[in-house]
């Protein structure tokens, strides 16, 4: 099942193309954005590739590894000199809380679990990514939006789709809208994403 957007194909059952609709239409106009989990930078490129002028774009991860990855990955594709990038290694709680205090955040993302081709032995854990997720929350402008992709295929990855479910159902629903988009027809639970947008 695909779906052209702006004449490229999207399939719907993957949740990190599906989330690239709702980021092609947030970086119209986005002055600030934090790929809070950046990995081997392939989110980040794709939104350095849409930002528009002054937009400001952050790199963060707890891994060297990744942040030495991810920027040679931008460093080897034609970036606007307009936009500029800031890579940071913490973990994503520490720095969003920390070392963008005083931002206003416009799209904030997080794919969660562990770095491919890294080891599968460092993840990304409930309470730092609940952490970050509520750090950020407090930073969003006014439409501004959180996408998180889980990956429930793991026990881990699971347990931290659990207990983001539990903390995002109880969101204020007067402050932010907070969607789960879930595959239907999936044997092997594909990674699901979620939607969360400051009204």
């Amino acid at each position: 099942p695909n779906l052209k957007w702006g004449g490229f194909v999207i399939n719907i059952n993957n949740a990190v193309q599906f989330q690239h609709l709702i980021w092609d239409r947030c970086m119209e106009n986005a002055k600030v954005v934090v790929d809070a989990t950046c990995g081997n930078g392939h989110d980040l490129l794709y939104l350095s590739k849409r930002a528009q002028k002054a937009c400001h774009l952050y790199g963060i991860d707890i891994q060297m590894k990744a942040i030495k990855t991810s920027k040679e990955l931008l460093q080897s594709n034609d970036i606007a000199p307009e936009v500029s990038l800031t890579f940071i290694h913490d973990s994503h709680d520490l720095a969003v809380a920390h070392q963008l205090k005083d931002e206003v955040i416009d799209l904030m993302i997080f794919n969660l679990g562990y770095l491919p081709g890294g080891d599968h032995q460092v993840v990304t854990k409930p309470h730092q990514t609940i952490d970050a997720i509520n750090e950020g929350l407090q930073k969003l402008s006014k439409s501004g939006v959180i996408t998180i992709v889980a990956y429930p295929g793991t026990t881990e990855g699971f347990e931290e789709m659990q207990s983001l479910k539990s903390y995002l159902s109880d969101l204020d629903q007067k402050i932010y809208n907070v969607c789960h988009w879930h595959p239907m027809n999936q044997i092997h639970n594909p990674p699901e994403l979620f939607i969360l947008q400051k009204r």
